[in-house]
């Protein structure tokens, strides 16, 4: 578990310094040399602030250049972060997580972002063990059964993107791209990589045209790692992902083909954005994630049109963190690690809606040449979000940073009022009876309305309180987002709003997405009832696209969750039966060759939404036989497919199916089989409960997968007695094991019942364990609270609603 080090940096002090500050953090430093031509001085380190050493013989350190030489000892890690150790399928492993300042864990150095330099690594391991980094090797020997290799020096990168690995690894060739490449796997997996070797070239290719230049770095290498806290890391030459990102075999559709695609757009597009250009400092972390997160949704909308991810709208989801109170500024002063990952989520989601949105105001063409000035003129490079607007607005003639602003560094967004005038006013959004610090943005508002039995369009930039839109006052109704791009919400007259509803069909199916998210702010503003907030719903669930009705089914979920109890179970099983099983009907359990990848998208939820509220007998039937031939045959059954089946099961299971997944767990070599199957443990049995809770602590779980099993049974369970039961005795241990940077948003990962007892609980187990988790427990609260209200506001609404549309 140990291992032994020596970090060497060349160092040029400009003036006389009294110490040297650099990062590490539980490394034993047993040498420190500061050497400059023949003189050497030996240095002491004492421990500083933040993660600092500072390294001094007490004397003064004259300008001039020397080189910092550190003799280390440390131990790999076991929460995927740093340098760790993983054991998959009784093989040994090594792998790297440097993001966010990890890289301190494994060797002393400067490890911050605006340290951009090159590195040269050396790495002695064992010789039958295959080992990778960023760059390819520049030497190698062996010696006594140990190989020493030496890889070229990295152009400059930020520490957080230094990436190696050893260990029993397999690789396969990609071919087709403009650099070599391999994909390195675990021992025994290199057969599972058709879809991700056939569609990779194609993502690199939309990527280089896009920014106009070639990959920059001398190779494109992937490696799927069985042990990762994240998702994936965009680490240049050598992309780390989890194994259930590129083991996925020869094919992939729906859901499945969409994450693989986004999240391997996604590290790639980081290449130019990120690694070439690289923010100075956390701050801007939020433009790193939102612009990579915006190019690969370009790259999916433009490449892999069969998806139509256009229908995603990014920011439904950044709305509702954005519009609480307690929400945060995505553009912050960061002060420490905590801090980085506080805002993460938001980051990607407001950020991304952001800049498809200010995108749109420009023009496709200027903002695409606007990028790639930029990365042109900051390639190799530090870069500021300031230095992106400048050369936007250069390129487009429009302010852009004065606009971005107003997202950027103030949390919340604006909620505009349309009068049949054309009047325009607006305030910051808030949920009803919330206060807040009222706030204004520049808006770029892209309006479309109906006069004369035509639809128009009109545009405009309101930059104070009030505007006016060039609209007629006899017009039947305006949409004031068109294109579905907007990041406010809106309210127009109850007149417009009524003629707009019946006339739905006049929008494009993401605008028709948009309205209905738009319906539920203004039903948790206070400014429409439940009744016309459902008749929104009920229309789209009418809608011939399965990709337009599926965000209505997921609106129909949330409304369950919240609203239905036992005594009213039985007539809203009759409404979804009503409102749903006629689609499903039409497309079956049973997938079909002709299928859209909008239906296979949409089928596993309609299944599930079906079993679980319908409680359809023949259904759950069904679906346990489906889950059974998935355990028995995980290539006989669609992965999203299976996940549902076997959650459907596991809901009417007394709880002996448990020990039949598991068991297909721990047998199973499919990194993707594994995943299916410990987000499908759906059961409430108490027993059940406390061994899966017990069994996500066990060496048979990567560190990355240990908050599965509260999350699941956080959504699962009515009551959460016996969760904060079980934490109240094993909370020590799941911070032992859970990756680090997760435990400040462990309160939100607990939250969502919107239930008065559970949030009774929630806040008694975390309102005295530290200002840790501070942050996040506000939000929890702030969002189980208005929950709580808009339930007993509407739950009498919901009861007529359903005594009307369902009569038993």
């Amino acid at each position: 578990n140990d291992y032994s080090g020596t970090t060497s940096i060349r160092l040029q002090v400009k003036e006389t310094s009294a110490r040297i500050g650099i990062n590490q953090v539980g490394l034993e430093l047993s040498r420190i040399v500061l050497s400059s031509g023949q003189q050497q001085r030996s240095l002491e380190a004492t421990q500083g602030d933040w993660e600092r050493n500072w390294l001094s013989d007490g004397e003064p350190i004259s300008p001039g250049d020397y080189t910092l030489t550190m003799d280390f000892n440390g131990s790999f890690s076991t929460d995927a972060l740093g340098m760790y150790r993983v054991s998959f399928e009784q093989r040994d492993y090594v792998f790297t997580q440097m993001e966010a300042m990890y890289a301190r864990r494994a060797f002393p150095l400067f490890d911050e972002p605006s340290f951009k330099i090159p590195y040269q690594l050396t790495i002695s391991a064992p010789e039958d063990l295959t080992v990778v980094a960023n760059t390819p090797p520049e030497e190698e020997f062996t010696e006594e059964g140990w190989q020493h290799v030496t890889f070229m020096a990295t152009p400059p990168l930020p520490s957080y993107l230094i990436a190696f690995a050893v260990g029993p690894l397999e690789s396969v060739e990609m071919e087709g791209l403009s650099v070599p490449g391999h994909v390195y796997v675990p021992a025994g997996h290199a057969g599972e990589l058709g879809f991700v070797l056939r569609e990779t070239p194609t993502i690199l290719a939309a990527l280089e045209d896009y920014f106009g230049t070639k990959y920059p770095y001398r190779k494109l290498d992937f490696i799927a790692v069985p042990e990762f806290a994240f998702g994936a890391m965009e680490n240049p030459g050598l992309i780390t992902y989890r194994t259930d990102l590129l083991l996925v075999g020869d094919e992939a559709s729906g859901e499945q083909a969409v994450a693989v695609l986004n999240v391997i757009a996604h590290e790639v597009a980081h290449i130019w954005y990120g690694d070439l250009v690289t923010m100075a400092w956390w701050d801007d972390l939020w433009l790193n994630e939102a612009f990579a997160t915006w190019m690969a949704n370009t790259v999916l909308e433009t490449h892999y049109p069969q998806y139509e991810t256009e229908l995603r709208l990014p920011q439904q989801f950044a709305f509702m963190s954005d519009e609480l109170t307690t929400s945060r500024a995505i553009r912050a002063t960061v002060r420490n690690d905590d801090e980085i990952l506080e805002n993460l989520g938001l980051n990607y989601t407001k950020g991304h809606a952001l800049l498809r949105m200010l995108e749109r105001y420009v023009g496709h063409d200027v903002w695409q040449r606007a990028i790639r000035e930029y990365v042109k003129k900051f390639a190799w490079a530090n870069a500021m979000e300031s230095d992106l607007w400048a050369v936007v607005s250069e390129e487009s003639g429009v302010d852009i940073a004065k606009i971005a602003g107003d997202y950027l560094n103030q949390p919340g967004f604006a909620s505009v009022s349309v009068e049949e005038s054309g009047a325009v006013s607006q305030t910051r959004y808030v949920r009803r009876d919330l206060q807040v610090e009222n706030q204004l943005w520049q808006i770029p508002m892209n309006v479309k309305y109906k006069v004369d039995d035509k639809v128009r369009q009109t545009y405009l930039l309101l930059e104070g309180r009030n505007g006016t839109l060039d609209v007629p006052s006899d017009a039947d109704w305006i949409f004031p987002d068109a294109g579905g791009n907007g990041y406010y919400r809106w309210r127009t007259s109850d007149r417009h709003f009524g003629n707009l509803v019946d006339d739905i069909d006049a929008l494009s199916g993401r605008e028709k997405i948009a309205l209905l998210d738009n319906t539920e702010a203004l039903l948790n503003a206070g400014s429409l009832s439940l009744v016309e907030y459902l008749r929104v719903i009920d229309r789209l669930l009418q809608d011939p696209h399965p990709l337009v009705f599926l965000p209505a089914l997921e609106k129909i979920k949330s409304i369950a969750n919240e609203f239905v109890t036992p005594d009213n179970r039985a007539a809203f099983a009759a409404f979804v039966n009503r409102s749903l099983s006629a689609r499903y009907r039409e497309v079956g359990m049973r997938g079909h060759a002709d299928d859209s990848e909008a239906v296979v998208q949409m089928r596993p939820r309609l299944m599930r939404m079906l079993g679980e509220f319908g409680s359809d007998e023949t259904l759950i039937d069904e679906a346990a036989d489906l889950a059974n031939a998935y355990l028995e045959s995980p290539g006989a059954v669609e992965p999203l497919m299976a996940l549902e089946a076997m959650r459907i099961a596991a809901l009417y299971d007394d709880g002996s199916l448990y020990e039949d997944y598991i068991r297909a767990y721990l047998a199973s070599t499919s990194a993707k089989q594994r995943s299916t199957i410990l987000s499908a443990v759906y059961f409430d049995d108490p027993g059940v409960v406390v061994r899966h809770l017990e069994f996500s602590l066990s060496d048979d779980v990567q560190a990355g997968d240990t908050l599965r099993a509260l999350g699941f049974f956080t959504y699962r369970l009515e009551e959460h007695d016996l969760i904060y039961d079980w934490l109240d005795e094993n909370f020590d241990r799941l911070l032992a094991k859970a990756p680090a940077f997760v435990q400040p948003i462990l309160p939100l990962w607990l939250a969502g019942s919107c239930e008065r007892r559970n949030l009774d609980l929630l806040q008694g187990f975390f309102g005295d364990r530290g200002d840790v988790y501070a942050a996040s427990l506000a939000k929890a609260v702030e969002a189980e609270e208005s929950c709580i209200a808009r339930r007993e506001r509407h739950s009498g609404e919901f009861d007529e609603f359903l005594a009307q549309h369902a009569p038993l």
